[in-house]
Parts: C-alpha cells; sequence; structure tokens
C-alpha cells in the first residue's frame, strides 16, 4: 500500500509539472513547477488567452484572493465619479467585529476611502474591506450582491461569493479561471498602482494609534516586472495567490490556489510567470495591405469597391512563431450592387506551420448604391447641364 502511495504522488507531480506543455509536449522543455498547487493557471491579460492550466476551472475557496473583486467594484465608483479616496467613511460594530487582518478600526471612527484603500491592497485588513463595502452600498450584503452580479457580467460561471473578504464558506468560491478573469478587469485600472507596489506604508500616521501595512505580496521586491497582485490564505482555502507582471508589451496573471505554504505559492506563481516570458511574446499581424485589391461591382454606380481589412487583434504565440505567420487572401470575384460599408468580401487566414491561428476580414471600405433608373436620370441631368 505505501508503494502504491508513493507511485501514485509521483505521478501526480510528473503531471502537475508536465500540464504546463499542452500539445507541445514533444516540442518543449517545461520548467515550470506548480506541484504544490491543488488549481492554477496563467493567462496573458490582455487577450485572455491560457497558456497552461491545471484545475483550472474548479470550484475552490479563495480566501481573501477575493478582495480583487471588492477593488474592481471601488475602482468602477471611482471610475463613475461615485466614489473618492477623500471620502470619510464610518465605521459599524459589524465592521469592527471582524477578526484575521485587521487595522483595528473601532466602531464609529470615521477613516478616509483612500486609507482604507490603502489597508486592503497592502495589509489585506478585513475590517477595512467591509467598511468600504458599506459605505459603497449601504451594507456588507448588498456590496457582495453587486460582486455576484459584476462576476455574472463577466462570464465568471464558477464563481459565487458570500463576503467581501474571503471568509471560508461552502457557497463562497472562485476558480483560477475567474480570478484571472477579474484580476485582468481591475488591472485596466490604475487607482492602486501605488498601493499595489508598496512594501511598507501605515495609516492613522503620526498618533497614537499609528498601524504599519505590510505588503502581503513578497513578489514585488523580487520580481522583474511585477504589477500585483493579492494574496489569501484561510484554513479551508491553504495559501493563494494571483500574481500579475508585465515585460514589455505583455503582461501575465498567474493563479495558483490551495498551496500548503506561504512561500509554495510565491515559488508556484514565479514559476508560471517565467515560464510564460520564456515561451511565448505578443504579436501584432500584419497582412500585406497590397492585397487589398479593388472589387468588382455588377450594376453599380461604380465599376468595383475599395477594400480594407478589419482590426486584427494582437496574438499571444510561441517564442519564434511571429517570423513564421503566413498569410491566406481568399476574397469573392465580384458582388452585385448595393454594397453597403463594411460588408464582407474576403478573408485573410493566418497561418504558422500550417496551423491556423486566426483569421481577419476583408470588407468594403465603402459603399456603393445600385445603378437604377433614377440614378442613371441624374447622371444624365447632371451631364446635359455640366456640358
Amino acid at each position: 500500500m505505501r508503494a502504491m502511495r508513493i507511485i501514485s504522488g509521483f505521478a501526480a507531480a510528473i503531471t502537475a509539472i508536465l500540464f504546463l506543455s499542452g500539445t507541445a509536449a514533444a516540442e518543449k522543455t517545461v520548467t515550470a513547477d506548480i506541484r504544490t498547487a491543488q488549481s492554477a493557471i496563467l493567462v496573458e491579460s490582455s487577450t485572455g488567452k491560457a497558456l497552461c492550466g491545471l484545475n483550472e476551472n474548479s470550484r475552490m475557496p479563495i480566501a481573501s484572493v477575493t478582495k480583487i473583486m471588492t477593488l474592481l467594484i471601488a475602482a468602477e465608483n471611482i471610475e463613475d465619479g461615485r466614489l473618492s479616496f477623500s471620502d470619510i467613511a464610518v465605521c459599524s460594530e459589524h465592521a469592527n467585529s471582524m477578526d484575521g487582518s485587521v487595522i483595528w478600526l473601532e466602531t464609529g471612527e470615521e477613516m478616509e476611502v483612500g486609507d482604507l484603500v490603502k489597508s486592503i491592497v497592502i495589509a489585506s485588513a478585513n475590517d477595512a474591506c467591509v467598511m468600504l463595502a458599506e459605505h459603497i452600498a449601504g451594507s456588507e450584503e448588498k456590496f457582495v450582491g453587486q460582486m455576484n452580479a459584476k462576476a455574472a457580467d463577466l462570464g465568471m460561471t464558477n464563481t459565487h461569493f458570500v463576503n467581501c473578504v474571503g471568509y471560508d464558506d461552502k457557497e463562497h468560491y472562485s476558480s483560477a479561471r475567474d480570478i484571472a478573469v477579474m484580476a485582468a478587469e481591475l488591472r485596466k485600472y490604475n487607482y492602486f498602482d501605488e498601493f499595489l507596489m508598496t512594501r511598507l506604508d501605515s495609516v492613522r500616521t503620526g498618533t497614537t494609534r499609528e498601524t504599519q501595512l505590510l505588503n502581503t505580496n513578497k513578489l514585488i521586491t523580487s520580481y522583474n516586472g511585477i504589477t500585483g497582485l493579492k494574496t489569501g490564505t484561510t484554513d479551508g482555502a491553504g495559501c493563494c495567490f494571483c500574481a500579475t507582471a508585465k515585460r514589455g508589451n505583455m503582461e501575465l496573471t498567474a493563479v495558483v490556489l490551495g498551496c500548503a505554504t506561504d512561500e509554495d505559492r510565491f515559488a508556484a506563481a514565479r514559476s508560471l510567470l517565467d515560464y510564460g516570458f520564456d515561451n511565448y511574446e505578443r504579436v501584432t499581424p500584419r497582412p500585406d495591405v497590397a492585397e487589398l485589391t479593388e472589387i468588382p461591382v455588377e450594376g453599380g454606380v461604380k465599376s468595383g469597391a475599395d477594400t480594407r481589412f478589419t482590426e486584427i487583434p494582437e496574438m499571444i504565440l510561441e517564442k519564434g512563431s511571429g517570423s513564421r505567420i503566413k498569410y491566406h487572401y481568399s476574397r469573392t470575384e465580384s458582388i452585385a450592387a448595393p454594397v453597403a460599408k463594411g460588408q464582407v468580401l474576403g478573408y485573410v487566414t493566418m497561418t504558422v506551420d500550417d496551423e491556423v491561428i486566426g483569421t481577419g476580414k476583408i470588407v468594403a471600405a465603402e459603399s456603393v448604391a445600385e445603378l437604377d433608373f433614377l440614378t442613371c436620370l441624374g447622371y444624365i441631368v447632371r451631364a446635359l447641364f455640366t456640358f
């Protein structure tokens, strides 16, 4: 029996290492090591492309990683002008009752929203989190309703929140993939960037109740390109981490859930980020504009319609693949009038090593009206008067 357990454990470890290679396992050497995580994913933030995943859709407790959604709701309120860092919030008995990571807010205490946010981002303060939620929505319950509504809007199908801080509850869960989605959404705002990269700060500075804030993200001082984001730890969730990092024009999100120790989560996230930056690049497809030939129009006021490419989004490809992109063009030979501006007249298909990696559209750059009797008559009349 002991031998079987050893064999099973070894097989699980090998699976955890090799999952990163995907379909390219036979072609690439993969070094990312996430054996300590129960669930993980690596995503390119702007495109949402998953570069690898392990149980990435499994519903898991996520501890204070929950606060990414709390901060996202706050960011949207700031963006819409409904919330400001200078707003004054008041601590309720409920906020005062929070335990775990706290800044020891007292019932009735007033604090600026900016200090609350700083306490949440840097020190993951639960009492500050609830106080902010109540200030925004009137109650934590109503705020959680907004969190769940936003999760639905973002297509986070494996997420449900019960509280705004991340306390363990069987109905409070998310998945690695869903966390990557909300993290990418939060990274669209820069309101919290300074706090995300602050190692040590304080609130109530200069008073007898000054409270130090120590950032729980240890990668901010040791990882090249790190931009955030959020740790989380509870008995039920273990040690969790959502890390974001940017190098050049590519930003990655690494999520690891269910690690046994603090160091395990940082090592796993670092390994995921290294894997992404070492093996992938962001590429802008550039089809040949010389291929934008005029398409003949039958029965139109013009004999042909000029064409253009629709915008082709950037792609995340294995390093070196960008130089091997081939473009294949197909167009309609002719089209009957009328032709609408933007009407699809063809396609450009992109391949790398005979594998299709994307398609774009060739569309009409202008409208071409049908040449009917009244239009012809108008041409004749104008020609006579011009003559």
